[in-house]
């Protein structure tokens, strides 16, 4: 399966990524858990550099766009240079990759999984 940053097919549901959204809800679990850390850090980066540390907030701490919009707001944080659609996406992608890792698959350098 292919995806394109910032392109065709980035805004998928679970399925498209190659995840359930039960798998999904477990990775969640678990990295929230403090499991997995280091690996959801390399794939967030490995998702979109640009705004992997959001990705990173969002996955291990459950903050959604919206929490983080209040710290920009206050100006607490920068802005995000993407909308939410993508950064959804971004995040769905991310944990694809972090299945994958764990998995001990690979992702291709131009995000093939």
């Amino acid at each position: 399966m292919h995806r394109k940053r910032g392109g065709y097919g980035i805004q998928e549901s679970y399925a498209g990524y190659g995840l359930t959204a039960g798998r999904a809800k477990a990775l969640l679990n678990e990295c929230r858990g403090g499991k997995h850390a280091d690996l959801v850090q390399e794939a967030a980066r490995q998702a979109e550099p640009r705004i992997a540390e959001w990705i990173v907030l969002s996955i291990m701490e459950g903050k959604s766009l919206h929490d983080m919009e209040i710290k920009w707001e206050l100006g607490e944080a920068e802005i995000m240079p993407c909308c939410r659609n993508s950064f959804y996406a971004y995040r769905k992608f991310t944990l694809a990759i972090l299945d994958n890792m764990l998995a001990g698959k690979e992702v291709g350098q131009d995000g093939e999984l």
